[in-house]
């Protein structure tokens, strides 16, 4: 394999112009697909390729004359003929957008094509060093990363990313390669380091420190960070920045105070598998994404105070390690996902009514928004909520979509939302397998009730005659076909068919995305029996291998899967 520095500075030109297409089709590429992007190129270059012959034929010939016949042939490959180089007549500008879907190494070897190609990649608006990078040590890829900026000589850097594992003698180095982009007015910047994990004592090395000089930058419009300490000595100035993503990294609530007030144009915010974060406040963010926190070092437990007023949507996922949340101003909201997981030590015990009166507090705020998402813990929560005797607040949601595979734990939560939402006409179920349905509670507080999932909906049937109503749309992810099915599933579905009255349509996809099944319901003009047979078939394929693998000892048991 050939040294990458004699890769960055050779000068030797080897073949023509005519032999660029396929030395680039020839290249080693890491994959196996190209990308929907380098597609739409090509797509592009044939467009202007058929206009460029189409003005060329109505120049010489007239079309509809019957003495010049046409006959060029219908459809022209996407390059045209073999004996035409139609690569080599684009613009430096577009074969230098086509080398950023090339590993860098490979854009690189393209300096051997002709004299024109020379310098093309060394203007790349794209500069891409990842693991896969040609050296595999470490000191030979800093090498290479420094060689090939070098031999940069381009004006601008559209997106500058680092994707490799980062050790403590790289610092200086990681320091002059994001002074490098930053003097090169990069759009986005992309710190993907691995390697220095934030909690001991996983630690093996020293985590990254963004460089105080980053701190103050006019072009950047997208930041995406992982394994790096975000530590501002002072006051940030990102005037120009949109996306922020910041995972697996150091943060403290002064320092995202910093950065929140040092970008007035900030509209989505990710915040994945950072702790120390008590505040987000923000007047221009649209998005915000919390994803997983945890603080092992933590004793007690937090509040993280959300005051958004103009977000649109919010998402709070994953595990949540003695974290919960509170919003403080969230009017604009239209959509919110809660589908975090609260996580205890085994030596605590689940306190019920504080996580109930947080958990309230939530719902309450977020009773006007249009789309809410809920998984599995919450809807937990909520069927200790029912059990009790307590309902949820009133919504005016729209739309409603649960992450749960549809446990015996799971009705009576999902009961206590259908309750509290009059004006439901979407429902939505993403089947998402839980290894454990009764995590992160006491099992004694289970233990304790004799619940019974079958009765339990059997008895809530008349409650619920007034509050579907308005169901229009039920739609089904994740199912497999394969699979047992599950019998609360089954039974839950058969709640919805039997009780909701102006059912239009229902749609069931697979694992993947693959629609299977849809069904189109007109409502009480619809022939009875042929609605029966619809909303009996919809139970059949739901009920898939469980009750023909199940132990049934008396088909009639079947009976009570049918409407």
């Amino acid at each position: 394999m050939e040294d990458p520095k004699s890769l960055v500075s050779s000068e030797k030109s080897t073949g023509s112009s005519s032999s660029v297409l396929g030395t680039i089709q020839g290249l080693p590429y890491r994959t196996t697909q190209i990308t929907d992007s380098f597609n739409s190129v090509l797509a592009m270059i044939q467009g202007l390729h058929n206009h460029h012959h189409d003005h060329h034929r109505s120049n010489r010939t007239n079309p509809s004359s019957p003495q010049f016949p046409s006959k060029q042939p219908k459809y022209w490959p996407i390059f045209g003929p073999p004996d035409e180089d139609l690569i080599s007549s684009l613009p430096d500008s577009l074969l230098q957008e086509i080398l950023c879907f090339l590993p860098i190494e490979d854009a690189i070897k393209t300096s051997f094509l002709s004299r024109r190609w020379r310098s093309l990649w060394t203007q790349m608006p794209t500069l891409s060093f990842t693991r896969e990078c040609y050296a595999s040590k470490h000191a030979k890829r800093a090498a290479f990363v420094n060689e090939t900026l070098a031999r940069f000589i381009g004006p601008k850097i559209k997106n500058f990313l680092i994707n490799f594992k980062f050790d403590e003698f790289m610092d200086a180095f990681f320091d002059e390669w994001v002074l490098f982009a930053t003097s090169h007015h990069v759009e986005k910047l992309s710190l993907l380091l691995d390697g220095g994990f934030l909690y001991a004592p996983f630690a093996e090395c020293k985590p990254y420190s963004l460089p105080q000089f980053l701190y103050v930058n006019f072009s950047l419009n997208e930041l995406i960070l992982r394994q790096c300490v975000v530590l501002p000595t002072s006051q940030v100035s990102w005037p120009s920045l949109k996306v922020l993503s910041i995972n697996y990294s150091r943060l403290d609530t002064e320092a995202i105070e910093y950065v929140l007030s040092g970008s007035p144009n900030l509209q989505k915010l990710k915040l994945h598998n950072c702790g120390g974060v008590n505040r987000i406040s923000s007047m221009s963010l649209e998005v915000l994404v919390v994803d997983a926190i945890y603080e092992p070092h933590e004793k007690n437990e937090l509040v993280t105070q959300i005051s958004c007023p103009n977000l649109l949507s919010l998402s709070l996922s994953g595990y949540m390690y003695r974290r919960t949340f509170r919003l403080m101003h969230a009017s604009s909201l239209t959509k919110a996902n809660l589908s975090f997981v609260m996580t205890i030590d085994k030596k605590d015990k689940y306190d019920c009514t504080k996580h109930r009166s947080i958990f309230r507090d939530l719902l309450e705020k977020l009773c006007h928004v249009e789309e809410l998402t809920v998984g599995t813990w919450c809807l937990q929560v909520l069927s200790i909520w029912e059990i009790k005797g307590i309902s949820s607040p009133l919504s005016k949601r729209h739309c409603l979509v649960l992450e749960t595979e549809i446990c015996e734990w799971d009705i009576p939560g999902i009961v206590n939302l259908l309750h509290s939402s009059p004006y439901l006409k979407k429902l939505v179920i993403n089947l998402n397998y839980c290894d454990n349905s009764k995590f992160e509670f006491d099992q004694t507080f289970f233990d304790s009730y004799e619940f019974d999932g079958v009765e339990f909906l059997a008895s809530t049937n008349w409650i619920f005659k007034c509050f579907l109503q308005s169901l229009e749309n039920i739609e089904l992810t994740g199912f497999q076909l394969s699979s047992w099915g599950s019998e609360f599933l089954v039974r839950f579905m058969r709640f919805l068919l039997n009780n909701t009255k102006v059912l239009k349509k229902v749609t069931i996809y697979e694992q993947g995305g693959t629609l299977l099944e849809s069904w189109q319901f007109s409502g009480p003009n619809m022939n009875p029996e042929l609605e029966s047979a619809k909303r009996n078939q919809i139970l059949l394929i739901l009920s898939g291998g469980f009750l023909l693998n199940a132990n049934i000892p008396d088909l009639n048991y079947f009976k009570d899967f049918l409407l």
